[in-house]
């Protein structure tokens, strides 16, 4: 299916054909708010390319669910692009609320479940699909205004969030060396996880991607990439000596290395359906959690509303920001919940 185009009322559409025409050449600026993941930069990357003749100024920003609104009111200058970052359930109406009173247009482009009541406001055009990486979306969104073989950055992107067996990325897969785009990939996501707050860093690489370059070629996310490889595979070697399993669930507090890939080995290494990996920062945990067979985002989600926390992300594969003394609540809960969906204790 395509993706779902949402046009939010009273939106110009002169305005996006202006775009294209090149009517509105050197008198405009554009922000982008991206994830820092490699879909996030990914997407980011092809957006820059397809408007670098368009727009006088491209600035390009890296942000989270839970840091979006901030971000957004900070940052935010000319017609703002927001790709691969969700809307928190309890922080969607103000995030509304300031897309609203914004005087420019805003593009969200995204594949995460919606908050349970989204109705975009005028000055909001949605471009959306479930189970398609930003990055393939954003190469679709842009169609026309790159060369086909931009489409190699989108791949990466998709490969990077698991996201590559859409029909899209079978059709491009196929027109490239498998081997080679996933090996790229894979420096790419690994480079970036060795760069998490290097957002300098992360920009000079959305422009050497918005120039088509392969990730290799980039020298200091090359070695990066190969110095998170041995991290991981430290991580792989402790996770088992510092897992706690709760009921249905396993996870480990502050693994030394990435936090999502901590989940899946504590998920994989106990043989649960749900694995958690914490971050200690001050008073509060940063969760990254993964699963088989159960949906955490239709959880977190639930679970934001009622506790007032930025959590959700995709049904096998999301995050959670909580107080610490939350963190025995929301095990309890996704507990309760495992054992009433028939997952046996």
């Amino acid at each position: 299916m395509p993706p779902e185009r949402a046009v939010g009322r009273g939106f110009e559409s002169h305005r996006a054909r202006s775009l294209l025409s090149g009517e509105l050449v050197g008198c405009m600026r554009m922000t982008i708010l991206a994830h820092g993941d490699s879909d996030g930069v990914c997407s980011a990357a092809l957006l820059k390319a397809a408007y670098s003749g368009i727009y006088d100024q491209i600035d390009v920003y890296f942000t989270h669910p839970a840091g979006l609104l901030g971000d957004f009111k900070e940052y935010a200058k000319g017609d703002v692009y927001i790709v691969d970052v969700a809307i928190d359930e309890w922080a969607a109406p103000e995030i509304l609320r300031a897309f609203e009173e914004y005087r420019g247009r805003i593009v969200y482009i995204d594949h995460h479940p919606p908050p349970s009541s989204f109705s975009p406001p005028p000055n909001v055009e949605i471009f959306h699909k479930l189970g398609a990486a930003a990055s393939e979306l954003a190469f679709r969104y842009v169609e026309g205004l790159l060369p086909e073989t931009y489409d190699r950055v989108a791949l990466y992107g998709a490969i990077g969030d698991y996201l590559d067996n859409t029909d899209w990325v079978e059709e491009a897969l196929g027109r490239w060396d498998k081997r080679v785009i996933y090996f790229e990939a894979g420096v790419l996501s690994q480079g970036l996880e060795g760069a998490r707050r290097l957002h300098d860093l992360k920009r000079d690489i959305v422009r050497h991607l918005s120039e088509n370059k392969p990730p290799s070629s980039h020298e200091e996310l090359l070695a990066r990439a190969i110095e998170q490889s041995r991290q991981n595979e430290r991580l792989a070697q402790w996770v088992p000596n510092n897992i706690v399993r709760e009921g249905l669930v396993a996870y480990v507090i502050d693994p030394p290395g990435p936090l999502g890939l901590a989940a899946t080995l504590a998920k994989g290494t106990a043989k649960v359906p749900v694995g958690i990996a914490l971050e200690t920062r001050k008073d509060i945990y940063v969760l990254s959690l993964r699963s088989s067979g159960f949906d955490l985002n239709e959880f977190l989600r639930d679970f934001s509303r009622r506790y007032r926390v930025p959590a959700g992300g995709h049904p096998s594969a999301a995050g959670a920001r909580l107080p610490k003394d939350l963190f025995k609540t929301l095990l309890n809960e996704l507990n309760y919940s495992l054992r009433r969906k028939g997952f046996p204790s």
